[in-house]
C-alpha cells in the first residue's frame, strides 16, 4: 500500500511542477526562464514516471497475490 501510495503522490507532484513551467513561462521571459522551464519540466516528466512505475509495481505485487 506504501508504493501506491507513494507513485501516486509522485504523479501529482510531477503535474504540479509540469503546471508551474506554465507559470514560471509567463513569469520569466528570458534564457534564465528557459532553464527553469526546462528544469521544471524534466523534473515533472522524471517524476511522473517514477510514481507510474510504482503503481504498476503495486498493482503487479497485488496480481500476483490473488493468484496465489
Amino acid at each position: 500500500m506504501k508504493k501506491l501510495k507513494t507513485g501516486i503522490t509522485l504523479i501529482v507532484l510531477g503535474n504540479v511542477l509540469y503546471v508551474t513551467k506554465d507559470f514560471a513561462t509567463n513569469v520569466l521571459p528570458s534564457s534564465f526562464g528557459d532553464f527553469i522551464q526546462g528544469l521544471l519540466l524534466g523534473l515533472g516528466v522524471g517524476i511522473n514516471v517514477v510514481g507510474i512505475i510504482l503503481v504498476f509495481m503495486y498493482l503487479a505485487k497485488e496480481e500476483k497475490k490473488v493468484k496465489e
